[in-house]
Parts: structure tokens; C-alpha cells; sequence
């Protein structure tokens, strides 16, 4: 017995995860407790000095652009900023 599509969903968009979301929560995963902590402590001026290790040891094992790779960083840090910072509780 064929099944019709759902009129209801039809042409609507799916939401796939790019290939960067992707790649941020593969390393995300990957990270021990104390650096997502780091990095969530980090101003957005400080993510340049932890771009170009980021670039050595990933874009060369992914073979990445520099754009992507600047994009997947940004990616982790604002997720971090959210997910991993210390805040006071009163």
C-alpha cells in the first residue's frame, strides 16, 4: 500500500543542520569540561588568539577554509557563552 505525503508538510523546509553546526557539536562533544569553561570565560576579542590554534590542529584535519573554520569558532563560543559560564545565584 503506497502512502500519500502529509498535505500538512508538504513543501515545507526541513531543518538539517549545516555542515558547521555539524562540525561545532563534534568538537563540543569532544571538549573536556575545563576548556568549555575557558572558552565560555573568553571576550569575543580574545577568540582571534584561540582561532589560530583551532586552525592548526582542526582545518588541517577536516580541510576547511578559513572562513568555515572562523564560522565553526564563533559557533562554539557563542554556545559555550550560553551553556558553560559561571553566573551568581542569589
Amino acid at each position: 500500500m503506497k502512502t500519500q505525503p502529509d498535505p500538512a508538510t508538504a513543501g515545507a523546509p526541513v531543518n538539517l543542520p549545516s555542515e558547521t553546526d555539524q562540525v561545532a557539536q563534534e568538537i563540543l562533544a569532544d571538549m573536556p569540561l575545563r576548556e568549555k569553561s575557558a572558552v565560555a570565560h573568553m571576550d569575543e576579542t580574545e577568540i582571534p588568539y584561540l582561532q589560530y590554534a583551532f586552525d592548526r590542529c582542526v582545518s588541517t584535519q577536516i580541510g576547511m577554509s578559513a572562513e568555515m573554520s572562523r564560522d565553526i569558532m564563533h559557533r562554539i563560543w557563542r554556545e559555550l557563552r550560553a551553556t558553560h559560564r559561571i553566573r551568581i545565584i542569589k
